[in-house]
């Protein structure tokens, strides 16, 4: 089977089921995969299986196909993992999504922070998007689990406009916490010590994170894994 996972400001929208078949990609509402965007052609791109290999090819679009940050000219060999940009969203192409298998239970929704925002589109200058191999999963307000597409080398924690994940509270800290990536890895790094537990332990220090750890920030649950 074949999913495409739709990301808007890197903050999962939809999931889409391909199967085995082609699929069309645009804005127009009869394409399998219909993104509502003005600057998504109304037939952008498509999705084709031939044998074994998948394949990605642009429909002549306005503004342009990307294949994990580089534009493609007529067709292109298409892997699981890859994560296709068409304006300000993103298609990551998955052989099973997990964003219902978060590991995040029900029993455990009473003690989120309700309100939670996320606000993905903030970020450091220079922020460059990498291929989306790591998420956080979390619970928003009005919201079943949310997924946040990790693929830039900064995102910050706290109550600020500017942060990436908005945790509220009368006295929450402006920045909490910064996620950093550094090489291949993110870092969890505390700006503000109290807070933060990681998998029910206090930290203080930047510290490596690693697939299905879990984040407390106050009454906010977050959990990070490699996709």
């Amino acid at each position: 089977m074949s999913f495409v996972e739709i990301y808007f400001n890197s903050s999962l929208q939809n999931v889409v089921e391909i199967g085995d078949q082609a699929c069309s990609i645009g804005r127009a509402s009869y394409n399998h995969v219909s993104i509502g965007n003005k600057g998504v052609s109304l037939v952008h791109a498509a999705i084709s299986k031939q044998g074994d290999a998948w394949w990605l090819e642009d429909m002549n679009s306005t503004n342009g196909t990307y294949l994990n940050g580089k534009k493609i000219e007529g067709r292109q060999r298409l892997q699981f993992g890859d994560v296709i940009t068409l304006g300000k969203h993103e298609l990551k192409f998955v052989a099973q999504p997990n964003a219902a298998n978060s590991g995040i239970g029900q029993t455990q929704a009473d003690d989120f922070d309700r309100t939670l925002l996320v606000n993905p589109a903030s970020g450091a200058a220079g922020n460059a998007p990498r291929t989306g191999d790591y998420a956080l999963l979390m619970r928003g307000e009005a919201r079943n689990i949310n997924k946040l597409l990790l693929n830039r080398d900064y995102y910050s924690i706290g109550k600020g406009t500017q942060c990436n994940v908005r945790v509220g509270g009368w006295f929450t800290p402006k920045l909490i916490a910064e996620i950093i990536r550094l090489g291949d890895h993110y870092y969890l790094t505390p700006v503000v010590k109290k807070h933060i537990r990681l998998n029910g332990r206090a930290v203080g220090h930047q510290v490596r994170l690693s697939n299905d750890d879990n984040i407390a920030i106050k009454q906010v649950l977050l959990k990070f894994v490699e996709q």
